[in-house]
């Protein structure tokens, strides 16, 4: 009996993980097409990947994936101010970028710190590497900040080994696939800089 049910959630959480890598690639495509209904499958597949990353003891994974369901509406609103066809994409000041950067680093390595010591937390270190810098490039892509793709890409990668390493290889892939999309992600919106 105890087998079956361990079958049964195996099988479940493989159809759930399909489904948040499927809307997830479609949010990230059309990310980098500066097209609004991101928003509605980065929702979708943020719902879902709560609950995984929560099974998986991916606490920060958890609470990133609750920023995100909250950004998928503010993202929503954000862009819906602006006609697609002209959105405006900025450049983040140097410093700035530093500071923003800087502090996710201390933030970081403060709270893995901090969870590795109160909780079963896995890879406590990276996942709030992954995590904060998240937080941030998030935001970044809301207020249409180009910058965001450079983060993207480096967070994913890193995101990519974790879910490998836990074995949930779908997502592992997405995550790779991710770092390819952010890529031209940058090229795109670094067009769309130089007309405006």
């Amino acid at each position: 009996i105890a087998s079956s049910i361990l079958i049964a959630i195996l099988e479940v959480n493989s159809f759930l993980e399909i489904i948040a890598v499927a809307t997830a690639l479609i949010y990230i495509f059309l990310a980098a097409k500066s097209n609004r209904w991101c928003f509605l499958f980065g929702l979708i597949s943020s719902a879902i990947y709560i609950y995984i990353t929560f099974e998986l003891a991916y606490y920060f994974d958890v609470l990133i994936n609750t920023y995100y369901v909250g950004m998928s509406f503010y993202g929503w609103i954000e862009w819906g101010k602006t006609n697609q066809s002209t959105i405006s994409i900025k450049q983040m000041s140097k410093k700035l970028l530093i500071i923003l950067l800087s502090t996710c680093l201390i933030l970081s390595i403060s709270m893995a710190f901090v969870i590795s010591q109160f909780s079963n937390a896995s890879l406590p270190y990276l996942d709030a590497i992954t995590t904060f810098y998240s937080l941030l490039a998030t935001w970044m892509v809301v207020k249409k900040y180009i910058e965001n793709w450079v983060i993207w890409i480096a967070i994913d990668f890193i995101a990519a080994g974790m879910y490998f390493y836990k074995e949930l290889y779908l997502t592992g892939l997405l995550f790779l696939v991710y770092s390819i999309i952010a890529i031209f992600g940058y090229r795109n919106w670094k067009k769309q800089l130089s007309y405006d």
